[in-house]
């Protein structure tokens, strides 16, 4: 119709508005560093040095005395010298970034709160994410990639921690979310030991495995092809990890006209070692994990 004012003729009174609430990307579960060893390694933290020896101490025989028969000395530990596993920090990561003064002064959100933030969760995650590339080197494996773990195959992951010897305190599962709905297909677990009834506030923990072993879920969890996962099966015994710092710097740098965070973290993770039961010494294999294949 002729002489109507259509959005088009009035778009210059027609504002653009930018909502004070941001749409964050999302975040994945970080759970993995907090649930393996860090003790063995905490003389590390904050420095000095690179590497921790982490001493063996093997179990000796017990002998039998002969009648009028002079005890002999036992020479412990394997070949006669007790073996040690180092352990090393050589992981540096680092996010940076710079605010200029004009973003600060005329942007209605706090963006370098917000990205300092976004920052602390991207350091946390790439650790995980190394942490979580140990599983595939796991000398003991459950089950078959990219098919959902039977019941069989949990419980033949839990009967290789019984053979070692492991305690049960300390043991703990993390699983890509394929593999966490697989289980709740299980009929042991959804009537008997598996309780979801006790979650954690943690939202990173679903329920617990044969009423002692928290089962946690993360994408993070490694997937070495679609479809398919590398979940654990340990104690904590079974990883040892050292956060030896981490720190947030920032500065106003002038000839930037910026405000500029650097954030650093500085780490190592490995498998640990366990000494074996037998007397006398011997090897030290990875008997505390076992990784279980499934699905992603």
């Amino acid at each position: 119709m002729a002489g109507t004012l259509t959005v088009t003729q009035a778009a210059c009174h027609i504002p653009e508005l930018w909502g004070a609430d941001t749409r964050d990307a999302v975040e994945a579960n970080v759970v993995a560093a907090g649930l393996v060893n860090t003790s063995y390694t905490k003389a590390l933290v904050g420095g000095p040095g690179d590497t921790m020896n982490i001493s063996y101490i093997s179990n000796p025989s017990a002998n039998t005395k002969s009648a009028n028969t002079n005890i002999t000395l036992e020479v412990i530990g394997p070949s006669g010298a007790e073996a040690s596993q180092p352990f090393t920090v050589g992981t540096h990561q680092h996010v940076a970034f710079a605010v200029e003064n004009i973003v600060e002064v005329q942007s209605k959100t706090n963006l370098r709160a917000k990205y300092t933030s976004k920052g602390g969760y991207a350091l946390a995650a790439a650790a995980d994410t190394n942490l979580h590339t140990l599983p595939q080197n796991f000398s003991q494996s459950v089950g078959t990639l990219g098919l959902e773990p039977t019941y069989d195959n949990w419980l033949r992951a839990s009967q290789y921690l019984d053979d070692a010897n492991c305690q049960e305190d300390g043991r703990f599962v993390i699983v890509r979310p394929a593999t966490y709905y697989a289980m709740r297909k299980v009929e042991h677990f959804i009537n008997a030991d598996y309780a979801l009834a006790k979650l954690a506030v943690d939202r990173s923990k679903v329920g617990v495995l044969w009423g002692n072993v928290p089962v946690y879920k993360t994408t993070l969890v490694r997937a070495p092809a679609a479809g398919q996962a590398e979940n654990w099966y340990c104690h904590r015994d079974g990883v040892y990890y050292c956060s030896q710092d981490l720190k947030t710097r920032a500065d106003f740098v002038l000839e930037r006209d910026a405000d500029v965070v650097l954030m650093t973290h500085i780490y190592g993770y490995a498998e640990a070692l366990q000494p074996p039961i037998t007397a006398g010494g011997g090897a030290a294999t990875d008997i505390f994990n076992v990784v279980l294949f499934g699905t992603s």
